[in-house]
């Protein structure tokens, strides 16, 4: 065990570079230029496992590069969005871990004071990686994939240059930060289908956090759009789970929901 301050880029590259079989990551902020450097390091037997925080707001502001969620993809990666992600832990083959303050950005390798740990006794890397592991087959936490990155992009390329987010007095900042104002035309333009009508039953919401019994009212709305579909309640589930997944939706637990978007 050691301490690792910044700048530990090298020390992360040089654990990818020896890593034979995975690299396991939670970081809610990951940014395209370490990204890279971590993909052309990796040897190619080994996979890259990333967990972030996939919201669209985040995306917005920079926090979250989706170019380099995208070359994950391509690299044969994994992605998984857990909304409530603020870890940051780094696996390598479960036998290496370091746990630390730094998200996998430029700043926190290199330029911020970041603090962390750098492990190798067994048992608490085991441990660590059960976690991992845990998190990965949570029931909230879903898959990204290349499909849900091109609709993202699309609502992106139709939302106005970012701005510094104001926080509502009724909010906490770190909640706030995470809603994207004056999308809602945006949004329903870059959906079709089932996810379109469902968020427009999820926007006609008046709450921004809101039950599963608010947005099974809708149910008859919905029979009268797909009346072939016996399975409503199931569908409304189905979508939600989608919309989470494109950074639209934060599940809270217990049946309940909040929104990403004002």
């Amino acid at each position: 065990m050691k301490v690792l301050t910044t700048p530990w880029k090298y020390d992360f590259l040089e654990l990818v570079s020896n890593s034979r079989k995975s690299i396991k990551i939670t970081s809610p902020f990951v940014k395209n230029d370490i990204c890279k450097e971590m993909l052309n390091v990796k040897n190619s037997e080994s996979k890259v496992y990333l967990i972030t925080s996939f919201k669209l707001m985040s995306i917005y502001s920079g926090a979250l590069d989706i170019s380099a969620i995208e070359n994950i993809l391509l690299s044969d990666g994994s992605v998984k969005n857990f909304p409530k992600l603020h870890s940051k832990i780094y696996l390598f083959d479960d036998v290496k871990a370091i746990i630390t303050s730094s998200n996998m950005t430029m700043g926190g390798m290199l330029k911020n004071f970041e603090y962390g740990i750098y492990l190798d006794d067994i048992e608490i890397v085991r441990k660590i990686s059960l976690d991992f592991n845990f998190i990965l087959r949570n029931e909230k936490t879903g898959t990204i994939t290349k499909s849900y990155l091109e609709i993202v992009k699309n609502i992106l390329s139709k939302l106005p240059k970012t701005t510094a987010p104001k926080i509502p007095e009724t909010e906490s900042p770190e909640d706030a930060l995470d809603i994207i104002e004056g999308s809602v035309e945006s949004i329903q333009s870059s959906l079709s289908g089932w996810k379109l009508e469902v968020f427009n039953c999820v926007n006609l919401i008046s709450k921004q956090v809101f039950t599963l019994n608010d947005i099974n009212k809708f149910e008859n709305h919905l029979k009268k759009i797909y009346p072939s579909n016996k399975h409503i309640k199931d569908k409304i589930r189905q979508q939600l789970q989608l919309l989470r997944d494109l950074g639209l939706i934060e599940f809270l637990g217990s049946g309940k929901y909040r929104k990403l978007w004002k």
